[in-house]
């Protein structure tokens, strides 16, 4: 269209401009014009600059040279000239079309607009100018003002493809789907092929749940466009978030073929297989994707979790050992560590490991308390402290160390400093439930500030109302208080949420006696000696049994 001008521009020219200055500035203008065409930016302004000298007043010489310094990335240079030839046309469509979208890009809105809507003023159907006020608008997130712009194009081009999609787009986002839906049809049915419009449109199915009709439309995209990515990827999410895994594995494999460069799709495909429990197909990815980067600690800790999963718990430990302790990835590995080694009654060799490392390490929290927790589980309660304390040095407010000690000195028989640890947390957060709850039924245990107990419990309840042991110590301080029918309720409230708990069912058993129900009090201490590993415990549970047969005698 541009050289369209320019050849009638020469042809219809007078005779007369011919001989004058502004023919020396026509070619000129025309050499710049042939420059830009052929990619010669740097001679196109040369050109446009020399037209220029020869027609100072011209506002299309400076628009022109604009787009240039635009092209170049040289944007002050193109704004002043576009200022110059505003005061001199400030009706010029094309210097103000520029000029707002330089405004646009440097965030000033507010002149962009006012360029744009004198655009407007000139000519009503300008539908370059509203369809640029309309993207301001968006930005502004002003989404009624944007749909009248776009709305404003179709009252005198009822057809036009890019504003009804806006339309569509700005009814989807203010969550008017069935508007969004409608309008999105329109679109398609004037431009079958016009992929964003089925794309946006199979995303709000997708948002509704409606997952067939979702894949209906990503399908059809696919068939339009087999390499589209983002369809593909869609599809095979659809079957993720069905759990039909082996069809998301096909077609993450579609999408792998089309970028053998983006890695994150064999990592979706090795943890499907591992969804999937196809172990051997897991590790064979992992492996793969390991050889190609080798220092990528998240597939190494999918690696390790794939070799636990599968029962090869060696090969687990040492894959989760290669977990860079500066990774996001180490704390993951390190639990999951810890767990192996209680579970395969390793924890010498887990304590020897955590300790060469917090050698390294001495300031790493996470460290210290998987450490103690191996200690723990030796019953060398002690040496678990002593760990948590230099926890504590480092994080002095962190209330799982402080909990953790608490519970430490319960074990070991030492109720006070357990209840002191308790007290500082609440020191830090007063609401935390599990030092409320520790409290509450400690006093209950002791039958001591029952009521302030039962606040404390009840405390704790709002913010874990689901909790059994929270429930049990309810119920315990319910008991103490001697209102046996409450703490029944409790009681067996907490044992049907822990049914396999022993001091629950022992509870449970203990209020059925003081109601006088001996058979149901004999049938949870019997439950609760097949549930308690302790001897001791145990032996006491049989000298209850004792007591109440011998009493029913």
């Amino acid at each position: 269209m541009k050289q369209l001008f320019i050849v009638l521009l020469i042809v219809f020219l007078p005779i007369s401009l011919l001989a004058s200055p502004y023919s020396s500035s026509i070619t000129l203008f025309l050499k710049g014009y042939m420059s830009e065409i052929e990619g010669k930016q740097d001679d196109a302004i040369e050109f446009y600059n020399m037209a220029l000298l020869a027609n100072p007043e011209s506002a299309a010489i400076r628009s022109e040279l604009a787009l240039s310094y635009v092209k170049k990335g040289e944007l002050q240079k193109a704004k002043s000239l576009l200022l110059e030839a505003l005061k001199i046309d400030d009706s010029n469509r094309m210097v103000l079309i520029i000029l707002g979208s330089l405004y646009s890009s440097e965030g000033n809105l507010k002149e962009a607009k006012a360029m744009y809507e004198k655009c407007i003023s000139i000519d009503k159907e300008d539908t370059e100018a509203y369809l640029f006020l309309g993207s301001i608008f968006i930005a502004e997130k002003k989404y009624d003002e944007a749909l009248k712009s776009y709305e404003k194009i179709l009252t005198y081009d009822e057809e036009n493809v890019i504003a009804l999609y806006y339309v569509a787009r700005l009814n989807a986002e203010m969550q008017k789907y069935d508007t969004a839906k409608r309008t999105y049809e329109r679109v398609i049915e004037i431009k079958p092929y016009f992929i964003p419009a089925i794309l946006d449109m199979a995303i709000l199915y997708e948002i509704e749940g409606n997952f067939d009709r979702a894949l209906e439309l990503y399908q059809r995209v696919v068939a339009i466009e087999p390499v589209n990515k983002k369809a593909l990827s869609r599809i095979a999410n659809i079957f993720v978030r069905k759990k039909e895994y082996t069809r998301a594995i096909h077609e993450f494999e579609k999408l792998s073929d089309i970028d053998r460069s983006d890695l994150s799709i064999r990592v979706k495909i090795g943890l499907l297989h591992l969804e999937e429990k196809r172990f051997d197909e897991a590790i064979r990815e992992f492996n793969i994707l390991l050889a190609a980067t080798p220092n990528n600690d998240t597939v190494r800790l999918y690696l390790a979790i794939a070799w636990k999963e599968k029962g090869d718990l060696q090969k687990a430990k040492e894959e989760f050992l290669k977990v860079s302790p500066q990774s996001e990835e180490f704390l993951t590995a390190l639990r999951n560590l810890t767990l192996i080694y209680i579970k395969t009654k390793t924890t010498e060799e887990g304590i020897k490991t955590f300790e060469a490392l917090l050698e390294n390490m001495k300031e790493n929290v996470e460290l210290h308390l998987m450490l103690a927790t191996l200690y723990e589980e030796k019953e060398d309660y002690g040496k678990s402290i002593v760990l948590l304390e230099k926890a504590k040095i480092v994080e002095p407010k962190n209330i799982e160390i402080l909990y953790q000690i608490g519970m430490l000195y319960e074990k070991k028989g030492d109720t006070d400093n357990a209840l002191k640890y308790m007290e500082e947390i609440l020191t830090i957060d007063n609401e935390y439930p599990n030092a409320l709850n520790f409290i509450g039924y400690t006093w209950a245990e002791k039958g001591i500030n029952l009521e302030k107990a039962e606040e404390m419990i009840q405390k704790a309840l709002k913010k874990k109302p689901d909790d059994g042991y929270i429930v049990d110590s309810l119920g315990w301080v319910f008991y103490q208080k001697g209102d046996y029918q409450r703490a029944l309720s409790e009681l067996l409230k907490a044992h049907k949420t822990l049914p396999e708990d022993p001091t629950i069912a022992e509870h449970v058993g203990d209020t059925y006696i003081k109601l006088e129900e001996y058979e149901k009090g004999l049938h949870y201490y019997n439950l609760a000696k097949e549930l308690e590993k302790k001897e001791e415990k145990k032996r006491n549970l049989e000298e209850k049994i004792k007591r109440i047969e011998d009493k029913k005698r």
